[in-house]
């Protein structure tokens, strides 16, 4: 069937009007992880503080990375500095493997009914979303303790709803082609992996070269998308500054892009999975 007919027979629905299905599906993502665990939701903190802790003691100890100094004047504090870059990154990489993984096991249930295929993705990362809003009230607890605060917060809403958008297209991308392609989940383990140490969570990039064998190190981590967030990111929360124009204007167009991306796929790929699953 094609996706010209498959629209025909189910009319599009806006996405603000599957916001129960959504819902549902992150609550179903949520019950799943913690049921029968004997610690529950601590397991939402232990794992992330656990990270953080041995990345902190690998990089600050054994490596000695130095943070930059706090917005306030102070000294920096790396493990603060790490836990600003860890959490935007732990939302990306968890939102990516769990759509994949979201989508993958509704397909018995996407063969009785239907549903749109980015339900249960942007469900997996509504999950992992409540997740790491408990580890962001945690660094701003931390921060406010350190009196490093300005009014630069406010700008934190409107990166991570930028960053909120761009992650849940580039999830709906990749999960619906896996549907179509298997050997994405294994590739895109493997970019991850990659993009991780591509972007500077664990590292100053001013410490990275310039280039390495007439290769632009630094110029391909600032290009990457996940820096130019983790920077702006960093620039409101920690720095106390608003961050430069220029990656305001990088991270809004990549935000378009991927979602732009997902809107195609969708239209093309997702509109009826349930032969492919």
């Amino acid at each position: 069937m094609t996706s010209e007919s498959v629209r025909e027979i189910r009319p599009s629905v806006p996405i603000w009007r599957q916001w129960n299905l959504i819902s549902n599906f992150g609550r179903r993502d949520l019950k799943a992880k913690f049921n029968g665990t004997l610690l529950g939701w601590a397991w939402s903190l232990v794992v992330p503080l656990a990270t953080l802790a041995i990345y902190t003691l690998v990089f600050s100890i054994v490596f000695r990375m130095v943070p930059p100094p706090m917005g306030n004047g102070n000294e920096g504090i790396f493990v603060v500095w790490l836990f600003c870059g860890l959490v935007l990154w732990s939302y990306f990489s968890s939102c990516v493997n769990g759509g994949m993984g979201a989508l993958l096991g509704s397909g018995p249930l996407l063969q009785k009914i239907y549903f749109p295929a980015y339900a249960p993705v942007l469900g997996a990362g509504l999950a992992v979303g409540i997740q790491s809003l408990i580890e962001l009230g945690i660094l701003a607890i931390v921060l406010v303790v350190l009196l490093n605060v300005s009014w630069t917060w406010l700008l934190v809403p409107l990166v991570l709803a930028l960053f909120v958008i761009f992650t849940a297209s580039v999830a709906t991308i990749v999960s619906v082609m896996n549907v179509y392609y298997r050997d994405l989940a294994h590739l895109v383990s493997v970019a991850l992996q990659l993009l991780f140490y591509l972007t500077p969570i664990i590292y100053n990039p001013e410490i990275v070269p310039l280039s390495w064998n007439g290769i632009p190190l630094r110029a391909i981590v600032e290009f990457s998308p996940l820096s130019q967030f983790v920077e702006l990111f960093r620039a409101a929360i920690y720095d106390l500054t608003t961050g430069d124009l220029s990656t305001w204007i990088s991270v809004t167009i990549w935000t378009v892009v991927a979602l732009a991306g997902a809107m195609f796929v969708m239209k093309r790929r997702g509109g009826d999975l349930s032969e492919a699953l």
